[in-house]
């Protein structure tokens, strides 16, 4: 699902949610099941439609999950290109090196992990926001630039890592 075409809304890495959210009450209120649930057949396409509003909203909101979809749109597919920085994948080898010391019950491991990883997703999300409106407002002009789309999808793995150390951080490990 397209959740761009869904609202019909032009592709981009920022949208204006206010207008966002105007489009999904109005699709609630036109598809809700209860208006339809005298015809079968339309009480299934209000369920349907329903469904897709929630999800297409869910991903657009989510700034990691709109860049996903965006890069799905350019045909980059971010689960399968590898896009890491080098000097990233260090850091967070240095990183996991301090929660693995967590796992032994050094508090002060704790806090500094726990200190580092809100640093890294605060310049994750700042370098996001910053990429995010230069690429839109170059877009504009020229459309988006491979070079600019590979950085973005660095910075939605860069996150997804980060998650991961966070979950690792908090007792709960990936497989």
């Amino acid at each position: 699902m397209d959740p761009f075409a869904f609202f019909e809304i032009a592709p981009s890495f920022q949208i204006n949610i206010q207008l966002l959210r105007k489009a999904f009450l109005a699709n609630q209120r036109k598809w809700h099941p209860d208006f339809h649930a005298g015809n079968p057949e339309m009480y299934s396409l209000a369920m349907e439609n329903t469904a897709a509003n929630n999800e297409a909203y869910a991903i657009l909101t989510d700034a990691y999950s709109r860049l996903k979809c965006l890069l799905a749109i350019h045909h980059i597919d971010v689960e399968k290109i590898q896009v890491l920085p080098p000097e990233f994948l260090m850091e967070m080898m240095d990183l996991s090196d301090i929660i693995e010391d967590c796992q032994t019950g050094n508090q002060q491991s704790k806090q500094e992990a726990e200190e580092l990883l809100e640093k890294y997703f605060r310049e994750n999300e700042l370098s996001l926001t910053t990429l995010s409106v230069e690429a839109d407002n170059a877009a504009v002009d020229q459309g988006y630039g491979r070079e600019t789309l590979l950085k973005a999808a660095a910075l939605y793995q860069q996150h997804r890592y980060l998650c991961r150390l966070r979950k690792n951080l908090s007792g709960i490990k990936e497989l």
